[in-house]
C-alpha cells in the first residue's frame, strides 16, 4: 500500500507524463478488447442451444458432383429418423416466406417451416406460449404458428393476449401458439415459423430442400456418428437407386456457423490488433525508460541505503501497473463504445450472430491484457533501474550515456516497432488492393440506375397459373410508367435476397461429360426482358417471350460457361438439357454473359428458366429507369398496390446496394487492417522520434565538445540521421522478412493480388523509410543548434 500511494503520489506530480502513458495503453488495450470481442462471440461463446457441441448439421453430400454439404430431401430425412441410432433426435427445417395481413400494413417476412422435433432438440422453450407438438405436423391438421420475439414486439406491441388468435399468413388463418426464443432465428434466420407437414406422396428424394439438425446421443463421437450415417447412406441408396451417389456429411454446428474464411479474418485481425498493442507496449516502454534514467540519482540513494533488486523492482511495476490499470479501464469503456459502433455499422449477414455485446469473457481478457501489458512495458525500465550498481553510477554520473546498454535497448525498441508496422502495413496495403480489385471486377451486368424490389403473393390466393398471370400483367404495367426503360421478372437477382439454388443437370447426347455424368448449376426463372434490364449480353439465339409457357416446348437459355462445360465450343442452340430431379428435357434457345451472382470473386455457370412456366410466390422486380428513380419508384409501388393492396413490397433498392453487400466482409477486414496499420505507423514515427530526442539530449555535451573542436553543423545532423536510419533500416528489413514469411496466411483473404507482390512491399518499405528519416530530421536538427559553450559550461 505504501508503494501504490508513493505510485499515485509521483504520477500526481507529472501529469502530462501520465497522460501521455494512460492514453496510449487506453488506445491498445481498447482496441484489443473490440476485436477479441467480436472473436469471443463468434468463436468462443456458446451457441445459444443446450449442448451445442453435440448438435451437427445433418447434410447430403455428393462428391461425384463435388457438392460437400447440401441440403436434405424430405423422404431421405424421413429414412434417416427411422434407421439411425446415433441420435437422439432429427430435426428439420425448410425455407419459406410470409405476408402478414391485419394488424397494420401487409409486409412479407421471412420464415420456416419446421418439424415439431426441432425446438426439443435445440433445447429451447418459447417466451409465451408454446413450442409444436407432434401432430401438429400432420397433413390436414389446424393451421397454427409462432412468432419471433421481435415480430411480437414490433408489430404486436408484446402484448401476451396475442397467443391464441389468429393472424393472415398467405391468405391462411394461423393460430398463433408461441412467441419463439430469440436463439431461433439464430439457426432459422426467420420471423415466422408453421409446422412442416411432410406429405410422402407427393416429394422426391432429389427435391434437396431442407436443412437437417441431429443431437447426438450422450457419449456419441461425431466420427462414430459419421461411420454410422455412411451405411444409412448406402443402405438408402441401394433401396432407392436415384440417390445412390448422394452421401451424408455431419458438420459441426461451429462449422456450419463459421466459415474457414470468416474464422481466419477474425484471427488475422486478431494478430493484427496483437502487434498494435506490441507496439503501444514499446512506446510507453520507451517512455519509462526514460523516465527511469531522470530517476537514476533516486535509485542510487535507494541502492545505497541498502534496497534490495526485489524491493526496487516492486516499487517500479507497481508504478507501471498503476499506469496500466487506468488505462485498461479507459480502454475498456472504448472497447463498450467501439462494440456498439460495430453492432450498428456492419451490414446483416457479416457475422453469424445477432449481436456481439462486452460479456463477462470479454472483461476478464481486458483485465488479463491489463496486467500483461503493465508487466510488459514496465519490466525493462524497472530491471535496469534494480540492477543499478553503486558505484558505477556514481563514477558515471553526469557523462553521457549514448552508447549504454539502455540507449541500445531503446533503439531496438525502435527497430521492433518499425517492423511490426512494417508487417501490418503490408498486410493491409494487400487487403485494401484485394477489396479494389473486387470493386471493379467485371459483374456480367450493369447495376448502375436499376431498382430492385420484391413482391409477396400468397401461395393459397395465387396457385401457379394466377402468379404467372399476376407477374406478366404487373411487368407489362410497370413497363408502361413515365421514365421506365426496361421491366424484367426474376426468381433471385445477382447477390439479392431472392430465391435461386443449385441443382444437377446433364446433357442427353453427345456432350463433353460422361455418359450418365450430371453437374450442378445455379439457376434462375426470369422473364422476357430481364436480360435487357440488367443489360446481361445475348450472345447467340434468342430471349424468353411471353409465349414460352406451359403449353409450348420447355425451353432454356444458358450463361456460356455453362455451355462450354456441356459442349465446349460446338453450337449449343436447339441442344437439350436435362433436370436430373424430375427427368425433365429442355431445349436450349439463347446464350447469354455470365454473370457474378453469388460472390464477387466468383463466376458461377447459370441457366435460366421461363417465367411463363416455373414462378415463385415471392419474385423479384427489377426496373431501369431513364433517369431520376424517385418519381418511378412511387410509381411502382401504386401499380403493385392497384393490382392488390394485400400485396407487400419489400427490399426495394438500388441495385448498387446488393453489390456493395457483398462486398462487406472484405470491406470489414481491410477497414480495420487499415485502421490498425495506421495507428501503428503513428506510434512507431512517434517512437523513433521520442527515441532520437531523447538521445540527442543526453548527448547535449558529447555534441556540444565536438562542436567545439571543429564539428560542422552538416555532420552533426548526419550523425544523428545516420544512427536513427541504421535503427529504423533494420526494423524495416525485418519487418519485409516477416510479411513475406506470413504472407500465406492472409492467401485467403485476398483476391486478385499476390501476397508477395513485390510492388506492394517495395512501396511500404519506401514509406516507411521516409516516414523513419522525418522521425530523424527534428532531432537532428536540434542537435545542430547547440551551443557548445553552453554544453562545456554544464560540463
Amino acid at each position: 500500500m505504501m508503494d501504490l500511494r508513493y505510485a499515485l503520489r509521483l504520477l500526481r506530480k507529472s501529469p502530462l507524463f501520465t497522460v501521455a502513458i494512460v492514453l496510449t495503453s487506453a488506445l491498445g488495450i481498447g482496441a484489443t478488447t473490440t476485436i477479441f470481442s467480436v472473436v469471443n462471440a463468434v468463436l468462443v461463446r456458446p451457441l445459444p442451444f443446450a449442448d451445442p457441441e453435440r448438435l451437427m448439421q445433418v447434410a447430403e453430400k455428393n462428391d461425384k458432383l463435388h457438392l460437400p454439404a447440401f441440403g436434405a430431401s424430405a423422404l431421405n430425412y424421413l429414412s434417416w429418423k427411422e434407421l439411425t441410432h446415433a441420435f437422439e433426435d432429427l430435426g428439420a427445417v425448410q425455407f419459406s416466406t410470409f405476408t402478414l395481413l391485419g394488424h397494420g400494413d401487409p409486409e412479407t417476412y421471412t420464415g420456416n417451416a419446421i418439424t415439431p422435433s426441432l425446438m426439443r432438440l435445440l433445447g429451447l422453450r418459447p417466451v409465451v406460449g408454446r413450442s409444436f407438438v407432434e401432430g401438429d405436423d400432420k397433413p390436414g391438421a389446424a393451421p397454427i404458428a409462432m412468432i419471433s420475439e421481435s415480430l411480437w414486439r414490433r408489430r404486436f406491441g408484446g402484448d401476451a393476449s396475442v397467443v391464441g388468435k389468429p393472424a393472415i399468413l398467405n391468405g391462411v388463418a394461423y393460430t398463433i401458439v408461441g412467441i419463439a426464443p430469440p436463439a431461433l432465428p439464430v439457426l432459422t434466420n426467420g420471423d415466422v415459423w408453421i409446422p412442416l407437414a411432410i406429405d410422402p406422396p407427393k416429394e422426391k428424394r432429389l427435391n434437396h430442400v431442407l436443412l437437417v439438425v441431429g443431437r447426438l446421443k450422450p457419449g456419441v463421437t461425431r466420427e462414430a456418428a459419421q461411420t454410422e450415417m455412411d451405411t444409412v447412406a448406402a443402405r438408402v441408396g441401394q433401396e432407392h437407386p436415384e440417390v445412390r451417389d448422394w452421401g451424408i456429411n455431419l458438420i459441426t454446428f461451429t462449422d456450419a456457423f463459421v466459415s474457414n474464411q470468416l474464422r481466419l479474418a477474425l484471427l488475422v485481425l486478431l494478430g493484427a490488433v496483437g502487434f498494435v498493442l506490441l507496439i503501444v507496449s514499446a512506446n510507453i516502454a520507451n517512455l519509462l525508460l526514460a523516465r527511469a534514467t531522470a530517476r537514476r540519482p533516486e535509485m542510487v540513494v535507494r541502492v545505497a541505503l541498502g534496497a534490495g533488486m526485489g524491493r526496487l523492482m516492486r516499487q517500479l511495476l507497481i508504478e507501471s501497473l498503476v499506469l496500466s490499470t487506468a488505462g485498461g479501464i479507459l480502454g475498456v469503456a472504448i472497447a463498450f463504445w467501439a462494440v456498439s459502433f460495430l453492432e450498428s455499422s456492419l451490414p446483416p449477414n457479416v457475422l453469424p450472430i445477432p449481436d456481439i455485446g462486452v460479456d463477462p469473457t470479454v472483461l476478464i481478457f481486458a483485465a488479463g491484457v491489463t496486467c500483461v501489458t503493465g508487466l510488459l512495458f514496465g519490466f525493462a525500465p524497472a530491471w535496469q533501474a534494480a540492477t543499478t550498481d553503486v558505484s558505477t553510477a556514481l563514477r558515471h554520473t553526469g557523462r553521457s550515456s549514448s552508447g549504454s546498454s539502455r540507449a541500445r535497448f531503446r533503439r531496438v525498441l525502435a527497430s521492433g516497432e518499425l517492423a511490426l508496422a512494417t508487417v501490418l502495413l503490408v498486410g493491409a496495403t494487400l487487403l485494401i488492393r484485394s477489396l479494389i480489385q473486387l470493386q471493379h471486377v467485371p459483374l456480367g451486368f450493369d447495376p448502375e440506375g436499376v431498382i430492385s424490389l420484391q413482391v409477396s403473393l400468397p401461395p393459397t390466393k395465387y396457385p401457379m397459373p394466377k402468379r404467372v398471370t399476376f407477374f406478366r400483367d404487373l411487368r407489362e404495367a410497370l413497363q408502361t410508367i413515365p421514365g421506365v426503360l426496361r421491366v424484367g421478372v426474376s426468381s433471385g437477382v445477382p447477390f439479392g435476397a431472392g430465391n435461386y439454388t443449385t441443382s444437377p443437370v446433364s446433357a442427353p447426347g453427345r456432350s463433353l461429360l460422361a455418359p450418365g455424368e450430371s453437374v450442378p448449376i445455379d439457376w434462375r426463372t426470369v422473364s422476357p426482358g430481364y436480360f435487357e434490364t440488367m443489360r446481361i449480353p445475348l450472345l447467340h439465339g434468342r430471349d424468353f417471350s411471353d409465349s414460352d409457357t406451359v403449353n409450348a416446348p420447355e425451353v432454356m437459355i444458358l450463361s456460356r460457361a455453362t455451355a462450354r462445360a456441356f459442349w465446349g465450343d460446338e453450337d449449343p442452340i436447339g441442344k437439350t438439357v436435362r433436370r436430373v430431379a424430375d427427368a425433365r428435357d429442355f431445349i436450349v434457345v439463347g446464350i447469354v454473359g455470365d454473370v457474378r451472382s453469388t460472390s464477387l470473386n466468383i463466376e458461377s455457370p447459370t441457366l435460366y428458366y421461363s417465367s411463363g412456366t416455373r414462378i415463385w410466390p415471392l419474385m423479384d422486380i427489377v426496373v431501369r429507369p431513364a433517369s431520376d428513380p424517385a418519381p418511378v419508384i412511387e410509381a411502382v409501388r401504386r401499380h403493385v398496390h392497384a393490382m392488390d393492396p394485400d400485396v407487400p413490397i419489400t427490399n426495394l433498392r438500388p441495385m448498387t446496394e446488393w453489390v456493395s453487400g457483398n462486398a462487406a466482409q472484405p470491406r470489414f477486414n481491410a477497414t480495420l487492417f487499415g485502421v490498425f496499420a495506421a495507428v501503428a505507423l503513428l506510434l512507431a514515427a512517434i517512437g523513433t522520434y521520442g527515441v532520437l530526442a531523447y538521445t540527442v539530449s543526453l548527448r547535449t555535451k558529447e555534441i556540444g565538445l565536438r562542436m567545439a573542436l571543429g564539428a560542422e553543423r552538416g555532420a552533426v545532423r548526419r550523425l544523428v540521421v545516420r544512427e536513427g536510419m541504421s535503427a529504423g533500416l533494420t526494423g524495416i528489413a525485418i519487418g519485409v522478412a516477416a510479411s513475406v514469411a506470413a504472407s500465406r496466411l492472409i492467401g485467403a483473404l485476398v483476391f486478385g493480388v499476390s501476397v508477395r507482390d513485390a510492388s506492394t512491399y517495395v512501396a511500404v518499405a519506401i514509406l516507411l523509410a521516409l516516414v523513419a528519416f522525418a522521425s530523424c530530421v527534428v532531432p537532428a536538427v536540434r542537435a545542430s543548434r547547440v551551443d557548445p559553450m553552453t554544453a562545456l559550461r554544464l560540463e
